[in-house]
């Protein structure tokens, strides 16, 4: 019998990463069942995942992104009936109490339903990677407490606007209510356009600071590249004009267009980097569109729905 706890792996050709990430998942302290969604790898990845018994492969054939191949995984998960789904990046490594500290502040907190804990950078564990994801007035997220000395962190067990899909758990009951990750976001943002979507029926995010991962932080997609680039920019825009109060959505979406395609893009071609230039200027043009639609959703949504209504479930 499998356990009522699941962890989804992604994997795109991370076989060089997936021996201490699956190792770190097998030695958890609370049983879980780990299946590799993988993204159409041909780095022998599979001949990995194939020494750790009990690990399930799912190969997908080709790449669906990580938002899409999240979904394959957690569908399975759900249809299988578990209480609590994980979701685990192959650079990162758990500690083995991270499943039981996340469950056991789930189960003291039945309005909570996505849980995080603290992440390291694996290259200098005494400095923060993250403890969840907050938000600027534009939209912009970011990692919570970035850089910062652990020796200094300060930050204590709570609520958080959302956690990373790097490392996070959620409660099987409130993906069932929200929906899962939309995989229009493809990588980048999914994790928060999911937890901005559960904030809205009153589904909370927690941060745990004694569930503990180490995070290669890039290597599993690569950190700085022109369409890591390009997704964070197009899809910024996408999160912001879904979830930002609309009025100010529609200000602010002129503004990030013009200074993707006027200030970003030749301040990089200025730098000698032509591949990140032309990223700002693609998602300018796919920002644009994107944003465009979400917007034009909103206002029809908005003239149909009485008001202070609002949907509350994405992708199934």
């Amino acid at each position: 019998m499998r356990p009522d706890t699941w962890i989804v792996v992604v994997n795109w050709n991370g076989a060089s990463l997936l021996p201490s990430c699956l190792g770190s998942l097998t030695n958890l302290t609370r049983p879980a069942h780990v299946v590799v969604v993988d993204n159409g790898s041909s780095d022998g990845s599979a001949e990995v995942v194939s020494t750790f018994p009990g690990v399930e492969w799912l190969s997908l054939g080709r790449n669906v992104g990580f938002a899409g191949a999240n979904n394959v995984g957690i569908r399975r998960a759900l249809a299988a009936g578990a209480s609590w789904v994980g979701i685990v990046n192959t650079d990162v490594q758990l500690e083995p109490r991270w499943l039981d500290d996340l469950i056991a502040a789930g189960e003291s907190h039945p309005d909570v339903g996505i849980l995080g804990g603290l992440l390291l950078f694996a290259d200098d564990p005494e400095r923060v990677n993250s403890t969840g994801l907050i938000l600027d007035r534009f939209g912009r997220a970011r990692d919570r407490d970035f850089q910062k000395p652990l020796a200094t962190l300060a930050t204590r067990d709570g609520p958080v606007t959302g956690m990373t899909g790097g490392a996070a758990l959620f409660r099987g009951d409130a993906l069932r209510r929200v929906g899962l990750f939309d995989p229009a976001y493809f990588a980048y943002y999914e994790d928060v356009d999911l937890s901005l979507r559960a904030a809205a029926i009153g589904i909370h995010a927690w941060y745990v600071s004694s569930a503990r991962g180490l995070h290669g932080y890039g290597k599993s997609f690569g950190t700085g590249s022109p369409k890591q680039r390009y997704l964070l920019a197009r899809n910024h825009m996408r999160a912001m004009a879904t979830h930002l109060p609309l009025p100010w959505a529609v200000a602010v979406a002129p503004l990030l267009i013009f200074s993707r395609a006027t200030l970003k893009a030749p301040l990089e071609l200025a730098r000698g980097k032509p591949a990140h230039a032309s990223a700002h200027l693609r998602a300018a043009g796919a920002g644009a569109l994107a944003a465009l639609q979400v917007l034009g959703r909103r206002f029809r949504r908005d003239a149909r729905l009485p008001q202070g209504s609002h949907p509350t479930s994405g992708p199934q």
